[in-house]
């Protein structure tokens, strides 16, 4: 991903969610906002040069997932959607 993109797709899940680590970011959102952070993304990226991955992270799973150092946990909300480029 160019450098340029890169800040556009930064800037952006910066305002959805929290960065956990260089490009990790863990965004608490609802269906609505899920379609939203997708469909802006989409306009962001290059699909032939650039992939951002998405996973649901459960309320069970978010449960057992420890956290080591600083920053501790993110308070739970309904769902938890880790985004991350490559």
């Amino acid at each position: 991903m160019c450098t340029k993109r890169w800040r556009r797709v930064y800037r952006l899940l910066k305002s959805w969610g929290r960065p956990v680590q260089y490009s990790v970011f863990a965004c608490y959102l609802r269906d609505g906002e899920l379609r939203a952070v997708m469909q802006a993304l989409a306009e962001v990226i290059d699909p032939a040069e650039d992939r951002v991955h998405l996973w649901l992270v459960c309320g069970q799973c978010q449960r057992r997932m420890h956290v080591l150092g600083r920053g501790g946990r993110i308070e739970p909300l309904p769902a938890v959607w880790v985004v991350s480029e490559e």
